[in-house]
């Protein structure tokens, strides 16, 4: 099931144009004018635009606003990410208005791999991924100390699991072998993927996440879905069917290839983990949709989340 923009699903309200006008001025360091607006994304908790500057360097910035919880993107670019090391993009300001949370960050261009995809551009994003992989597995406990990402680990999953099902049999959405069906599930994951390492997890890594820059491959919108876990739920998102990633899946192999061959790892044996990881992203997309509902927003991206629910808990119980 592919989650798709619905424009009325508009909750953030911009912040005034005076008060970007003086984080402009302030990052500038003199007034400056806006010469031309880009209106990216405007969804329920999150508003992207591109600006960009008459007479200034840099002639471009994503200007980028969010609400709870979606603020903890802050906190991430701040005091997680390694940009050497993730391929980020730089943040250049940060300010606050009300709830609003305003990033500036430096403008990657539009080029994502949705429509850049190519088998070289597979090959270079496996080894990127493994090598990111790699390098935060030593950092884990540095990062759980700063309490800003979630942990969800293999030993969480059964009890993940259940937290869920009681909440949407609070609410009626759940029956009683469906749940069964669920912590089946959980426990399936749990045994299956216990031995697979830890690391920081993007979460949300589809093609159009990924930016080609020149010859440079950048990962963007670190956010809600980050989280310290099992990495090989990123190599199951950007390999599975999903407009997210568009044509770029017609690749996979070279992709998984290159992953399995730079992390020293089976590339059979990561074809058998795969599903296993695609349903525990299904899981955490369950998790969106309770986390939405528990906020009040009773809307996605394509349809009421009292619909969608029911669909999501049955594609994780057909994985049985």
């Amino acid at each position: 099931m592919d989650i798709k923009e619905d424009p009325s699903l508009q909750l953030l309200t911009p912040a005034p144009q005076e008060r970007l006008d003086g984080w402009l001025r302030e990052f500038y360091g003199r007034p400056v004018t806006i010469s031309k607006r880009e209106l990216l994304r405007h969804r329920d908790l999150s508003y992207v635009e591109r600006l960009w500057m008459a007479d200034s360097l840099p002639q471009s910035l994503i200007y980028k606003l969010v609400l709870p919880p979606w603020d903890v993107e802050l906190d991430i670019n701040q005091n997680v990410l390694i940009p050497s090391v993730c391929n980020s993009p730089q943040l250049y300001l940060t300010a606050h208005y009300g709830p609003i949370t305003a990033l500036f960050m430096e403008d990657l261009g539009t080029n994502s791999l949705v429509r850049a995809g190519t088998a070289e551009l597979s090959i270079k994003l496996g080894e990127f991924l493994a090598r990111m992989h790699r390098a935060y597995i030593y950092r884990v406990d540095d990062l759980t100390q700063t309490g800003i990402l979630r942990s969800l680990t293999p030993i969480d999953y059964v009890e993940f699991a259940t937290t869920l099902g009681q909440t949407l049999r609070d609410w009626k959405l759940l029956s009683e072998d469906e749940n069964k069906k669920l912590i089946r599930v959980a426990k399936l994951l749990a045994t299956n993927l216990a031995a697979e390492p830890i690391s920081l997890v993007h979460g949300d890594f589809f093609a159009e996440n990924i930016i080609l820059n020149g010859d440079k491959l950048f990962v963007i919108d670190w956010s809600w879905f980050t989280l310290i876990g099992v990495p090989l739920l990123d190599l199951a998102t950007i390999t599975m069917p999903n407009k997210k990633n568009g044509d770029f899946i017609r690749y996979k192999k070279e992709l998984i290839d290159a992953y399995c061959f730079e992390s020293a790892r089976d590339a059979n044996d990561i074809n058998k983990l795969l599903p296993l990881a695609q349903t525990l992203s299904r899981i955490f997309l369950l998790h969106w949709l309770v986390e939405r509902k528990s906020m009040g927003i009773e809307g996605t991206t394509v349809g009421p989340v009292n619909n969608l629910i029911p669909q999501v808990v049955q594609e994780i119980c057909q994985s049985l």
